[in-house]
């Protein structure tokens, strides 16, 4: 039996189903219930704020290029789901998924690259302040985002255990998206002392999850949110 909550976020929605970062792929994993959606987000040529992991729009579409040297309406251009047999998905503004939310969902939003004004200001535009986490790779922006709206939860994203934790709890950064290979109890434990939330990333196998879980990550985050929500079910039945 699991002790803890646990808090199910789709990693790019349901996207190993689905095209990743589509409006598709963020429904399909809200029809199966989950928490929080994870997208990641970057900036175009004319300043406009889209949904897409990669700094080329080439691996998810049927387009070429730099996100960054390419204008909004030049990327609209594109299929971003035939690569994964659902024609029609385009790249979407963050304003888009905002709008395709229900009433409960939440959002992981994850820089890659951005203005962080000008996502604060689209953040603001939909109303969503209270209903997104915001993190990245790059502690700069992490910390841009808690200077110009601390009350929003922020998150390091991190592959291993950062070693500069003096330096999050200080800035009042104290959510940390590890990789899961990186998680034991004990390192979970420790970080939770500390005041620390912590969000496992990417365990997709079930083996994967449920050790994931069995380290005390209060989140985490996976591709197969359907396999996530079907262990927790079978835990409460039990």
């Amino acid at each position: 039996m699991f002790e803890s909550i646990i808090i199910v976020v789709a990693h790019r929605g349901f996207s190993a189903i689905y095209p990743e970062n589509t409006v598709l792929s963020f429904r399909k994993a809200i029809e199966l219930g989950v928490d929080f959606i994870e997208l990641d987000v970057r900036q175009t040529k004319d300043n406009e704020i889209i949904v897409l992991h990669d700094e080329k729009i080439d691996r998810t579409t049927d387009g070429s290029g730099f996100v960054k040297e390419m204008t909004y309406k030049e990327i609209q251009r594109y299929d971003a789901g035939r690569w994964k047999g659902y024609s029609g998905e385009k790249i979407p503004h963050l304003k888009e998924v905002f709008e395709a939310m229900d009433s409960n969902t939440r959002i992981l939003i994850e820089i890659k690259q951005c203005d962080t004004e000008k996502l604060i200001k689209v953040i603001d535009d939909c109303n969503f302040r209270d209903r997104v986490f915001v993190g990245s790779f790059n502690l700069e922006y992490v910390k841009q985002i808690r200077n110009i709206s601390p009350e929003i939860v922020t998150s390091l994203i991190s592959s291993s255990i950062p070693e500069n934790l003096i330096d999050l709890i200080a800035s009042g950064i104290r959510k940390i998206d590890i990789n899961f290979n990186y998680l034991t109890k004990i390192s979970v434990k420790n970080l939770l002392s500390r005041g620390f939330i912590i969000n496992g990333w990417t365990p997709d196998t079930e083996e994967d999850i449920i050790r994931t879980i069995q380290t005390g990550a209060q989140f985490i985050t996976t591709n197969r949110p359907d396999i996530l929500k079907k262990i927790l079910s079978k835990n409460e039945e039990g």
